[in-house]
């Protein structure tokens, strides 16, 4: 039997003129002006949902920490970390739990999804743990209801890729994430064991078709998994937590002898799922392009940069001149701490000051300052 299942929803497909036309024509029609309807346009698309399910009593095979799971994830993504680069609020959650809110019926399930994607979203995210199986019958992975004669009641994958596919005109992004046994096999054609995603579709799993997924008392082992790193382990320089790096993450975690995970896109951008406080800020890293004016640059240092005065120095730089480059410096700290910059000759970035070395951007900080070239600079 399964352990938990989860499903999130990033990404799928943009909208094309038509559907956006009739999604926005009501709202555009009552201004003359074309910046008001993009203003308009940006409001609708800017919402982001999301519907935690939480299924532990099955009369059949009862669960333990599925419901507790769905509440901890809500409650992480309804709000960014704390100093993240964004506003605190993150998605509108709304949460189904089989406990709470009685029994969860096939139709309770399927209207659920249905009510997540009707109206227009930046991203919309389901997240399920309950039962989950793979019906050999249909070639098809199941969410179990709870009024089901068997375990395979309930709503199939291919019934929601069927509804995330019609949402995708009006719902920019949408991820399913499964935690469940089998789950491998979502998005496959039946008896192929191939896979068809719509574009902007993002599937991350914890098990491959033919594997358990592992559960303690607790919760999934997946799902802990998972909450760590959007607690920010699967954080990126900037703050940011997409679900490739959430995979990589959790692929990290799990040994060779353990469930494998299974990432599967089609995605032109990544959606954040969720922000946590940068390592580097962004102003540091708009600095890069001044401090490096090429990528290979070597950044010459020298004792004025570090606050210890260097014996026989005191009076060799201006005082002014010593208060910019310690500035300077203290931000390059940062980014040698980050894995941005790394001091040349000397092991530490004190000592390449103090000995008038140099510093150069890292294969990372390369990148980061090339991000900056594009994004930040005018």
């Amino acid at each position: 039997m399964s352990a938990h299942l989860f499903v999130l929803l990033e990404g799928a497909g943009t909208a094309d003129k038509q559907a956006e036309s009739a999604t926005l024509s009501d709202a555009e029609s009552v201004f003359t002006h074309p910046t008001q309807a993009k203003k308009i346009r940006k409001k609708v698309t800017s919402v982001k949902r999301a519907l935690l399910i939480g299924i532990d009593h099955y009369l059949q095979v009862p669960l333990t920490g599925c419901e507790k799971d769905a509440q901890s994830v809500a409650a992480l993504l309804s709000r960014n970390g704390r100093d993240s680069r964004s506003r605190p609020k993150n998605f509108d959650v709304d949460t189904l739990l089989s406990e709470r809110d009685g029994v969860i019926t096939r139709r309770v399930l399927l209207d659920a999804v249905k009510s997540l994607f009707k109206d227009p979203a930046e991203v919309a995210l389901l997240y399920f743990a309950g039962h989950g199986v793979f019906d050999f019958a249909t070639e098809n992975a199941v969410l179990v209801a709870q009024d089901g004669e068997d375990m395979h009641s309930g709503i199939s994958l291919a019934e929601i890729s069927a509804l995330a596919s019609k949402a995708a005109r009006q719902i920019k992004s949408i991820v399913l994430i499964l935690d469940c046994c089998q789950s491998g096999s979502a998005a496959e054609l039946p008896a192929t064991g191939l896979s068809l995603l719509s574009t902007g579709l993002t599937i991350l799993t914890s098990a491959d078709r033919h594997q358990e997924a592992s559960a303690t008392k607790k919760g999934g082992v997946f799902t802990g998994l998972l909450m760590n790193a959007l607690e920010g382990a699967a954080a990126d320089v900037r703050g940011q937590i997409t679900p490739a790096a959430v995979y990589s993450h959790i692929d990290q975690s799990l040994g060779a002898w353990h469930q494998r995970p299974i990432y599967k896109a089609n995605v032109r951008e990544f959606v954040i799922l969720r922000e946590v406080k940068p390592r580097v800020d962004d102003e540091i890293l708009e600095k890069l392009v001044e401090w490096f004016p090429n990528e290979d640059h070597k950044l010459s240092l020298d004792p004025s940069f570090e606050p210890d005065v260097k014996p026989g120095t005191e009076d060799e730089y201006p005082p002014e001149v010593r208060s910019r480059n310690q500035m300077i410096f203290e931000a390059l700290q940062i980014c040698n701490r980050s894995g941005l910059v790394e001091p040349v000759g000397e092991k530490h970035m004190y000592y390449a000051a103090m000995n008038s070395q140099s510093c150069r951007l890292t294969f990372l900080g390369k990148h980061y300052r090339r991000v900056a070239a594009e994004r930040f600079s005018s």
